[in-house]
């Protein structure tokens, strides 16, 4: 189920998709976790959750024919987020892992918790829900300060150089 409405929530949005704000943004984040949770857990390779495009359209491309006239389209889109998201993967659950072990308290602190987001792509809420799996949790707070400092820090260097930086502008957390 999770997998299949991941599937089916990309695939709606893929025809119009591939930004980095608002809904296009959630939409990364939906797949991310699913990815993740693909890999982790059912033991999946890369590659795997655009294969199920085919299954989804088959499903629910009579009742939606936006996704059997896009298919294509949609599997390009997954087939590139999944790509680009597993090149990070592996190395971000390795890292998550080392934080899980030495976490103070049961906490996984909000810098940490960046840097999972800003070396190898975890949403907030993904290191969240991993967090969860393991007892813990995440210094929400601290992650909003951490994500504040540094877009501080980017829009100063931005000024200095003289060139608008859109990285953290375009950041949705």
């Amino acid at each position: 189920n999770t997998l299949a409405s991941s599937v089916y929530t990309k695939g709606w949005c893929a025809v119009c998709w591939s930004g980095n704000e608002g809904r296009d943004y959630v939409l990364r984040r939906v797949l991310r976790r699913a990815v993740r949770y693909g890999r982790e857990v059912l033991g999946g390779q890369e590659g795997f959750f655009a294969q199920l495009v085919g299954v989804v359209v088959r499903t629910f491309g009579e009742a939606y024919p936006e996704l059997a006239k896009h298919q294509s389209k949609i599997h390009a889109v997954i087939s590139e987020e999944e790509a680009s998201f597993s090149r990070t993967l592996g190395k971000g659950i390795e890292r998550f892992k080392k934080l899980a072990a030495a976490a103070q308290g049961g906490v996984i602190s909000g810098p940490e918790a960046f840097q999972l987001w800003d070396s190898f792509g975890f949403p907030v809420d993904l290191t969240q829900l991993m967090a969860e799996e393991h007892g813990l949790r995440v210094d929400a707070a601290g992650f909003e300060q951490a994500m504040q400092e540094a877009r501080e820090k980017s829009r100063a260097a931005g000024k200095k150089s003289g060139v608008s930086n859109w990285i953290f502008s375009t950041a949705m957390h």
